[in-house]
């Protein structure tokens, strides 16, 4: 484990700026598809630690009035504040008018993805593979900053493969145009989410920049957060499938921080997310809905327990509601007290 002195960790920096709005803590959660919802959001937000939440990506040409209807991915709740919006597109006008719409819905921030490496999204030109197009990268900041008022963030990857890392170049381009700061995911495209995460290129943009740098990838625990902190000079990090694992990631950063030993949830505490998680989805929509995404969720948590990937199976292969409840409890009564299992 990585090991660093109290006084260290005193000095590292705790906050940024992304134009006028302050981002404290500066740890964020990064946008997932199909996990950080308003529901996911709130309970992360709900443990402390978090400075900043995000949508989920949402296809620039879905962000219409009549569109908005059909899907939830721009709804958010006060609490959530301060909020970003992130979309993803490569026709400068249609970005743009999306960009108008994201601000009339209230985002505090808006973020253009230039990372994602899903074959569905850069087969259509967007994510990642702005980076294959940098002059049509130009041109979607260019329209979207003329779009709207609100800062315009950019989140992007070190390029579509390590024969085209442009990294530098992506950064450069995004300070001329007036981006406020960004978010670098220091893989290539053809490594989607292999390998490891090389770091020193996030610390090479903090260098050749002046707005503020934001660090992603492979932060899977409040140690790394904040040696990356440490060893980058970034302004702050983000957490994404570390936070699904460990969705108390953010406040065991904020016990480090005060110099407390990070509080490691025991399976009491991992029964009460699970039944939280599960009690909002069904609250907030369709029981088919609620329960996919307990079983999307449940496939990347850290249960840690014997018996896990039963347990697992055992969700997958529910077909209501009161079946996984029913497993849910099961499997944790074995370790919990049944009384504190419904606490």
């Amino acid at each position: 484990m990585i090991q660093f002195e109290q006084a260290q960790i005193q000095n590292l920096p705790t906050t940024y700026r992304i134009g006028t709005i302050t981002i404290t803590p500066n740890i964020i959660l990064a946008p997932m598809a199909g996990v950080t919802d308003s529901i996911f959001r709130r309970m992360i937000l709900s443990m402390g630690g978090c400075g900043l939440v995000s949508s989920e990506m949402t296809n620039a040409a879905s962000v219409s009035p009549k569109l908005l209807k059909r899907h939830t991915l721009l709804d958010y709740v006060p609490e959530e504040r301060p909020f970003t919006m992130q979309l993803s597109g490569s026709d400068p006008d249609l970005v743009a008018r999306a960009a108008q719409t994201v601000q009339e819905l209230g985002a505090d921030i808006l973020d253009i993805n230039c990372g994602c490496p899903s074959p569905k999204v850069t087969g259509g030109g967007h994510g990642a593979s702005l980076l294959r197009d940098l002059p049509k990268l130009r041109q979607v900041l260019r329209a979207v900053r003329a779009a709207v008022t609100i800062p315009v963030t950019l989140k992007f990857r070190a390029g579509w493969d390590e024969q085209q890392l442009n990294y530098l170049d992506t950064a450069r381009i995004a300070e001329d145009e007036g981006i406020a700061a960004l978010t670098l995911h220091p893989r290539t495209r053809e490594q989607r989410y292999t390998g490891q995460a090389d770091w020193s290129r996030i610390a090479a943009i903090k260098r050749h920049v002046s707005i503020p740098v934001i660090g992603s990838g492979d932060v899977t625990d409040a140690h790394t957060a904040l040696w990356r902190l440490y060893t980058s000079d970034v302004d702050g990090v983000m957490i994404g499938r570390g936070a699904i694992a460990n969705p108390w990631i953010f406040a065991q950063i904020a016990q480090l921080r005060r110099g407390e030993q990070p509080v490691v949830p025991t399976p009491a505490d991992k029964c009460a997310f699970l039944r939280r998680y599960f009690t909002m989805c069904l609250e907030e929509m369709p029981e088919r809905l609620a329960l996919n995404k307990l079983k999307q969720f449940i496939s990347q948590f850290q249960i840690g327990l014997p018996g896990s990937a039963a347990f697992r199976a055992s969700i997958h292969h529910s077909t209501s509601a009161a079946g996984a409840w029913q497993q849910l409890d099961a499997f944790f009564a074995s370790y919990i007290e049944p009384a504190r299992i419904a606490a």
